[in-house]
């Protein structure tokens, strides 16, 4: 039970997890070892675990020695439901949310307050992701606008750190796995969407804050390094390969229907689900890929049986929204050939991840 007396603090940390007892400890060790702990709360959503985590936690994290709470759900609801339940009972003036796979560097909050404290255009930082198992390598340093609604990647997972990252950059969209957004941003694009399980959700949320008038920045002081690929794991049987294709394919193109503009949705759209179709047929022609067909197909359904919920939202959105598709494209959007990504579709087909597509 959470105390109703808590203390406005500066930042709220929100960290979902599903039986990840071992990463979640060294992640909040590393929180409250950071120049950050005299400023925080975290919260911990244990998603339906079954090892026993939030037990596991508060013996670690007793709540009259730390500022740290534990809300455990019946159901592994995935990890957009999750952060809003933390939101729902948290208190800072601003969100980190973090993956549970990840350790933070001691002055990672402190790089990103004070660029919203002297920055009010900005309403969320991307940390600098850096792999767990290479410190020295990038995991994600932020993503840009395809034109086809793709993401494309600033750096390829692996690429060493050689300092070219380190300076403040305007990006489209961020990763959770190590992001800032301001509370009321929070609030006011509605939050994370439930109808999201895992994969683009943070897209998602990130564009609505773009189209409320608010930058994406990534800021490279803030550093967490992430185990890269845990969250099939994390996330338990739910998510495999085969699993992101279904999940990918269908938040990407109802994030494609809230969030373009009509003439931008009219142009994109059909390409981008012509290229989902594409990658299905490959899958079964050349690989014999049946399940990866079925679920991109599946992925099609639930799209044309959700049109009308999803339209509600694209209304909502739509209304609100403060700055034009030319606008936001112009400072988001990288071009690429499509045989970029036809490239990357066919590439990484066995391993169902794709740079840009699907993000983990």
């Amino acid at each position: 039970m959470l105390r109703s007396n808590r203390q406005k603090l500066p930042l709220s940390v929100i960290i979902p997890g599903h039986n990840a007892k071992a990463f979640l400890s060294a992640c909040v060790t590393s929180i409250f070892n950071s120049n950050s702990k005299k400023e925080l709360e975290v919260i911990v959503v244990d998603d339906g675990s079954t090892d026993g985590t939030k037990e596991y936690l508060e013996k670690l994290f007793p709540i009259k020695e730390y500022p740290f709470h534990c809300i455990r759900l019946d159901d592994n609801l995935g990890p957009s439901f999750a952060r809003q339940a933390g939101v729902n009972v948290c208190q800072g003036t601003y969100l980190c949310f973090l993956d549970s796979d990840t350790v933070v560097e001691k002055n990672w909050a402190k790089s990103a307050i004070k660029e919203f404290e002297t920055n009010p255009t900005v309403g969320i930082i991307q940390s600098k992701l850096l792999l767990m198992e290479d410190r020295g390598s990038i995991d994600c340093v932020g993503e840009y606008l395809g034109q086809y609604g793709f993401l494309i990647q600033r750096s390829r997972v692996g690429t060493q750190d050689s300092g070219q990252f380190d300076r403040k950059k305007v990006i489209f969209s961020a990763k959770s796995a190590g992001m800032f957004i301001r509370h009321n941003i929070y609030n006011n694009t509605g939050g994370f969407d439930p109808d999201y399980f895992i994969y683009v959700e943070e897209t998602d949320l990130c564009w609505r804050s773009w189209l409320l008038g608010y930058e994406t920045l990534c800021i490279p002081r803030s550093i967490v390094y992430h185990e890269f690929g845990s969250s099939t794991v994390i996330f338990g049987k739910t998510i495999s390969n085969d699993r992101a294709k279904f999940h990918g394919c269908k938040n990407y193109i109802q994030t494609l229907i809230k969030n373009l503009g009509t003439m931008s949705l009219l142009t994109i759209l059909p390409i981008h689900v012509t290229l989902w179709a594409g990658l299905a047929w490959y899958s079964l022609l050349i690989h014999r890929d049946v399940i990866a067909f079925i679920l991109i197909h599946k992925a099609f359904t639930w799209n044309v049986i959700h049109l009308s919920n999803t339209l509600k939202k694209r209304n909502n959105i739509q209304k609100s929204r403060t700055i034009s598709d030319k606008e936001l494209f112009a400072k988001v959007m990288k071009r690429r050939p499509i045989l970029y990504f036809i490239n990357k579709v066919t590439t990484h087909h066995k391993a169902g991840i794709t740079e840009g597509y699907i993000k983990k």
